[in-house]
């Protein structure tokens, strides 16, 4: 459960970040502290142990190895440019894709379940993360990023939150904007490469 802190009165950006995670909690997602999660490393940016009870759970048919190829399949996924990856991933959200199971046979792979709330299939896990630092590589140096609040559906991050302190004069949502479209394209597109969603907020606008 998100917790503020106080503050000696005075209105801080975490508290605008914990008050939103509190309202997700409120809405049924599941807030988790980025640190918490177990990744092979910071570049990853999957919740593998999210995707993989989701996957198990939608196509118990399917073996240990066949749903670890599926979370490989998207894991590795690659394009031309950075847009014809996010573009791909999010066909495969919407649309999933065919895999081939080990006995030859295909089928199709939803990633997330649009009829859930009409009582169909294996329910989504919805969860909502912040402190989740992405690894990346700046003139050989290791370096990371780490954006305000990520939502995950199913170990996919479908949207990127950046939030400013709303009491901070110079904290403008034209910052947040930057930070997005600039600054995280630039160093961390491995994790925007499946974010189709981004939102920016200084508590106003």
């Amino acid at each position: 459960m998100a917790k503020l802190k106080e503050f000696n009165g005075h209105f801080c950006e975490y508290d605008f970040e914990y008050a939103f995670i509190g309202y997700l909690e409120q809405e049924g997602w599941q807030y988790t502290l980025g640190n918490n999660i177990e990744r092979s490393s910071k570049r990853e940016v999957l919740i593998k142990e999210d995707f993989e009870t989701f996957i198990t759970a939608s196509y118990p048919e399917l073996n240990s190895d066949e749903v670890t190829q599926i979370y490989d399949k998207v894991r590795l996924i690659g394009g031309e440019t950075d847009f014809a990856i996010l573009h791909k991933a999010y066909n495969w959200m919407v649309d999933g894709f065919l895999f081939t199971k080990q006995s030859g046979e295909s089928m199709k792979v939803q990633l997330i379940n649009f009829d859930q709330f009409k009582g169909n299939g294996a329910k989504n896990i919805f969860r909502v993360v912040n402190q989740f630092s992405v690894e990346y590589t700046n003139n050989g140096q290791r370096e990371n990023r780490r954006p305000d609040v990520l939502l995950y559906v199913n170990g996919l991050p479908v949207c990127i939150i950046e939030l400013k302190n709303p009491a901070a004069s110079n904290a403008t949502i034209f910052d947040a904007y930057e930070q997005i479209n600039i600054r995280y394209w630039r160093d961390i597109p491995h994790l925007l490469h499946y974010c189709p969603l981004a939102c920016i907020s200084d508590g106003t606008k």
